[in-house]
């Protein structure tokens, strides 16, 4: 999925001129949705459980963003008229929408550890799917969705611990003494889940890189050749306490936001645990990884 982006080829070679990018500048605009209304969510709001909190912080965080991306474009518009002075900001936007890349402003929004590796139009495509998640999840009464989509969210990790806050208030347990397994369902697309589950949370997203995911065995299997990323199937995140907290027959899988995880701007978002039927050693040494992003689609 990408929204498309640049000269569809009529105008020869060379680098975009001023008149492609502003038609390109003019599409973004259009396609950039309205910010969630804070006030009507919240006045929604009945109990700020674990779950909701991360809701609002996400809003808030896209809502930024977007006022981030309005204003950078209101003015690169007047920049291109002739209304306003091209600043510097203006120009490194102009640039990335030429080169088809995210311009570092934007990206600071999202994250300033995470190196970007979708183009600007896959990115595009990937924000606009954040907001989409984010607008039902913050309809009636912000209840949990039914899967979440964990690659959409702009702090992964802060749901995985709403996971275990849940459990532990529930239960009226201290969080100190919660831990999570993950459990991998046999549905591969989430509109299959009928609903959340009764505790901790389903989500959806991830893919698989050093190794694939058997649905038969329900187990983690040697990748087949030239398939470097395979789609995971919906995941249970399941809270525990940490006495049944269990590695027997299970590989802790790193959680990373991309390929890049070799560097500090890949941080790990967490560690999944994946039923294997041969020894751990064997995917700790082939390096096998969940990413929240397929740099190889974007």
């Amino acid at each position: 999925d990408e929204v498309r982006s640049g000269d569809d080829g009529g105008s020869g070679g060379g680098s975009k001129g001023s008149d492609v990018v502003q038609r390109d500048l003019e599409r973004f605009m259009q396609m950039l949705p309205d910010a969630l209304d804070m006030i009507d969510i919240e006045s929604r709001v009945k109990s700020k459980t674990p779950y909701v909190i991360c809701a609002l912080q996400e809003a808030a965080r896209l809502n930024n963003l977007f006022a981030v991306m309005r204003k950078s474009m209101d003015e690169l518009q007047l920049g291109l008229e002739g209304a306003l002075n091209m600043s510097a900001e203006m120009e490194a936007l102009s640039a990335g929408i030429a080169s088809n890349s995210v311009p570092a402003l934007w990206m600071s929004q999202v994250s300033t550890r995470i190196q970007e590796v979708y183009s600007l139009s896959a990115w595009y495509a990937d924000i606009l799917k954040r907001e989409e998640q984010l607008k039902n999840w913050t309809k009636g009464d912000l209840s949990l969705p039914t899967s979440v989509w964990l690659p959409g969210l702009f702090n992964p990790k802060a749901f995985i611990t709403a996971v275990m806050q849940t459990y532990a208030r529930t239960n009226k347990l201290p969080l100190d003494v919660m831990k999570f397994m993950t459990d991998v369902t046999t549905k591969v697309d989430p509109s299959q889940i009928p609903e959340a589950p009764s505790e901790g949370a389903y989500v959806h997203g991830l893919c698989i890189e050093g190794a694939r995911w058997d649905k038969a065995s329900g187990s983690l299997r040697d990748s087949i050749p030239g398939e470097l990323h395979t789609p995971m199937p919906v995941i249970w995140v399941k809270p525990v306490t940490a006495d049944k907290f269990t590695l027997k027959s299970f590989y802790a899988c790193p959680v990373y936001t991309n390929m890049q995880r070799a560097n500090v701007y890949s941080p790990m978002v967490s560690t999944f645990t994946l039923r294997t039927k041969e020894a751990p050693h064997k995917w700790v040494l082939g390096s096998v990884a969940l990413l929240l992003q397929d740099d190889l689609s974007a």
